[in-house]
């Protein structure tokens, strides 16, 4: 088989060698002569045309195109050979050139491109998955959190409404209902209702991702948590502030004994001492149940930016540990409707579009600008823009 091309074997060169050389020299005599004699005649125009140089230019540029035209032939089988020859050239790079589309390099470009975007859409997907399941754990614990804080404000709500009760209860006491007040106060109940943490419902916004039934679990699982906290530190709050009054009635009765006795301007200021000393108690302990309140805002704090440091480092660590492959990915715009494309001109108009000359612009829109001179040019039905930008100038062509 033959595997030299014809058109460089050796024959073949030795005719270029020999025809071009000739071909040049009679196309050069040609181009001489032409431009001689329409040289001659531009300066005869310079000086002033006429009716008989205007034909004599007509005849010339006539001559002038069979002059081409014959140049042209003469030159044919030598450009031409030539142009098989880069032909052959080109083919031969066209073929392992992993730029040029079939060459088997742009083959397995492409085949390594698939599997490149195959393994990003895996990768994706992991990652999709890992953030999707982070995201559920931060809701789990958020939720969880915020649970915790939502029956503590309940709890604290309750507290302070039996302790003003217990304030109340402890201010209206009288030398004529002591004992009905002292048996109230004994009887007090300071154990937490066994039907509380079934009557009191959380008020938290149920997460998007968790279903209702993890919510209630999760409710279920912090009140049972928490529940045996609260009954204790009920019963030792309320407890220890019922058995701090009973413990202080025998005093107060003599003092309201001593108060009936006196006038009655001892008796105002007995009983204003009374009050001030019930007063400072109560504050004292009012002060206390604040201060642990705040303690227990402070931890739920503390908490909760721990939770959400562990969100931050969690999507850190999804993210670092997805397995990217090895891939340049850049977006490649898809104009999916015409319209689009006034969204591409404004965006590229704004960007770089207004800062280009007018020649510059004339080069970018040629087509559309030809396409405009074709409607202002129609015999039958032109159209022409009206603007202050735009105006329209007249081409004359001699025929």
């Amino acid at each position: 088989m033959e595997t030299t091309p014809a058109i460089i074997r050796q024959e073949n060169v030795e005719l270029i060698m020999r025809n071009a050389p000739q071909s040049y020299q009679e196309n050069q005599v040609s181009h001489d002569r032409c431009i001689e004699f329409g040289q001659n005649l531009l300066n005869a125009i310079s000086a002033g045309m006429t009716d008989e140089l205007d034909r004599q230019a007509a005849e010339y540029i006539e001559r002038a195109k069979k002059t081409v035209k014959k140049m042209n032939e003469k030159r044919s089988p030598v450009t031409k050979l030539f142009d098989e020859i880069r032909t052959v050239y080109t083919g031969l790079e066209n073929d392992i050139d992993p730029a040029k589309s079939g060459s088997i390099p742009a083959m397995l470009q492409t085949a390594r491109n698939r599997y490149a975007a195959s393994k990003r859409e895996e990768a994706e997907a992991r990652r999709r998955e890992e953030e999707r399941r982070i995201q559920r754990e931060n809701a789990l614990a958020s939720y969880r959190n915020a649970v915790e804080a939502d029956y503590k404000q309940s709890f604290n709500r309750l507290l302070n409404t039996k302790f003003n009760e217990l304030c109340a209860l402890n201010a209206s006491i009288t030398l004529a209902n002591f004992p009905e007040v002292e048996d109230r106060l004994k009887n007090f109940p300071v154990i937490l209702n066994d039907e509380w943490n079934e009557l009191t419902p959380s008020g938290v916004m149920l997460p998007s991702l968790l279903t209702p039934d993890e919510c209630k679990g999760i409710r279920g699982s912090v009140m049972a948590e928490i529940l045996p906290k609260f009954r204790e530190q009920y019963e030792f709050d309320l407890g220890g502030n019922r058995d701090n009054i009973l413990l202080m009635l025998p005093s107060k009765k003599r003092e309201l004994e001593a108060i009936a006795r006196s006038n009655a301007e001892e008796a105002a200021r007995r009983e204003a001492e009374l009050k001030n000393r019930e007063a400072e108690e109560a504050a004292r302990r009012e002060e206390e149940r604040h201060r642990r309140e705040e303690e227990e805002k402070r931890q739920m704090q503390v908490k909760h930016q721990q939770q959400e440091m562990q969100e931050l480092f969690s999507q850190s660590t999804a993210a670092a540990t997805a397995c990217q492959p090895k891939a340049i990915v850049k977006k490649k715009l898809v104009v999916n409707n015409p319209l689009g494309f006034l969204e591409v001109l404004n965006l590229w108009w704004v960007n770089e579009g207004c800062m280009l000359t007018v020649e510059e612009l004339s080069k970018k829109f040629k087509s559309q600008i030809t396409f405009c001179e074709k409607l202002a040019n129609d015999k039958q039905d032109p159209h022409l823009i009206e603007s202050q930008y735009i105006s329209y100038e007249e081409e004359v062509k001699a025929k």
